[in-house]
């Protein structure tokens, strides 16, 4: 029964492996954080809790991206910016606008994602979950892991939590901020005229909107539900939605609402196949397998990002990244290393929806690009730390933001 507890008798784990640095979950932050600390020369593991790496922007179908660039100058470079390229050198990306804005293909994410890890000389360890750390309180020296195996550990200098739910860190004793968000559920949809469907949203076509606001309701979605061409993909279309707000750190919450994405989305597509022109023969290709969570907490770290820092562009000494606004390309802002480092852990770092921050300034940095550029500065100062026993406050800046822009990362606003 719910509240009762049971005993679990201690045992002797394996260390199943050694590293400089283990890298904790493989989304956009993960990857590249695991490619710059091998690039950086240091021996890097990923740990990964599903078989593929991408996290949100392959798992969870967020398949858009802003522009990297502001005008003529880089915004996002680095890993992020060559993974992209990447993509469009084969035709599995699209510009949406004229501005830089793109889509992709997810599959071919997962792919190249595992191409610039195994080129970089890192290793990978898929369907494995991190429970705990184990070591001292400040500095443990490595992590827990649960898979098929068993329990097992990987002993550590630097621990990188790209968790997204700051789970690592929060097991470490990190103290954090909770923030809870609209959760979504994205999809894809083949086989639609999208002539025929673009030609309607037209103004002088007659209008859908009360079609798709019709579908909207039919799905039960909170507010947002928007419906937009997969360039990439011929026919294909892709749904992104706000279902509900909720404890998403609870698993039972989060098979809800897993179950109500899935039918939500059934439920959107009947209304657009029985009203909205072009999608009388459209078919449900795929439902996001990883469930679209927004944010959890927020790590306290060093520093305290905020959203009126950002307005300000203030600057920092400490910058090891740039991020621009999703909602507002133009607004570019510097992202130091101090909210990358947990208060009062000496050998961890942060990157992706997790990093220290406030409520209103995560609503940008949780998107990939800013997590490709957050994920490659904690993977650079983590290989640097594994020199100096783990300490991530000895790793000199100026070193850092040096080998960062060698590798093509921006670190600074444009003048």
């Amino acid at each position: 029964m719910a509240g009762q507890t049971i005993r679990e008798p201690a045992r002797e784990l394996p260390v199943v492996a050694e590293a400089d640095v283990v890298v904790c979950g493989g989304g956009p932050a993960g990857t590249a954080a695991t490619v710059a600390g091998a690039r950086a020369g240091a021996d890097v593991l990923l740990v990964e809790r599903y078989g593929c790496l991408g996290g949100l922007a392959t798992g969870g179908l967020v398949i858009v991206l802003p522009p990297l660039t502001l005008g003529k100058h880089q915004v996002i470079g680095g890993i992020g910016q060559e993974t992209m390229e990447c993509l469009h050198s084969t035709g599995e990306a699209a510009y949406r606008n004229e501005r830089g804005a793109s889509v992709f293909d997810p599959e071919a994410l997962k792919r190249v994602s595992d191409e610039i890890c195994v080129a970089a000389g890192a290793r990978l360890r898929l369907h494995s979950w991190v429970v705990g750390t184990f070591g001292e309180a400040d500095h443990p020296e490595g992590v827990i892991v649960e898979s098929k195996a068993g329990r097992q550990a990987i002993r550590a200098s630097v621990i990188v939590d790209c968790t997204g739910d700051g789970d690592v860190a929060a097991l470490a004793g990190a103290g954090f901020e909770r923030d809870d968000r609209m959760i979504g559920l994205p999809f894809r949809v083949g086989n639609v005229d999208i002539e025929r469907w673009l030609a309607g949203r037209a103004p002088d076509g007659g209008g859908t909107r009360t079609i798709h606001e019709a579908a909207r309701e039919a799905a039960g979605y909170e507010s947002y539900f928007g419906i937009s061409p997969v360039d990439v993909e011929p026919g294909v279309v892709w749904g992104n939605n706000h279902m509900a707000t909720g404890d998403f750190l609870d698993p039972e919450v989060l098979t809800r609402m897993e179950i109500r994405g899935r039918r939500a989305a059934w439920d959107a597509l009947r209304v657009l196949r029985e009203r909205m022109p072009g999608f009388e023969e459209a078919w449900m290709i795929d439902t996001a397998w990883q469930i679209g969570v927004r944010c959890t907490r927020r790590i306290e770290g060093e520093h305290r990002l905020t959203f009126a820092d950002m307005q300000a562009r203030r600057r920092y000494e400490d910058s090891v990244a740039l991020g621009n606004d999703f909602r507002d390309p133009d607004l570019v802002y510097e992202i130091p290393l101090g909210s990358l480092i947990p208060r009062g852990l000496d050998n961890v770092l942060v990157a992706g929806r997790c990093i220290s921050s406030d409520a209103e300034a995560m609503e940008p940095l949780r998107e990939i690009h800013c997590c490709w550029t957050m994920g490659e500065a904690a993977g650079t100062v983590a290989a640097l730390a594994a020199d100096r026993n783990g300490s991530v406050r000895e790793v000199p800046v100026d070193q850092a933001r040096e080998l960062l822009t060698d590798a093509g990362a921006v670190v600074d606003l444009p003048e």
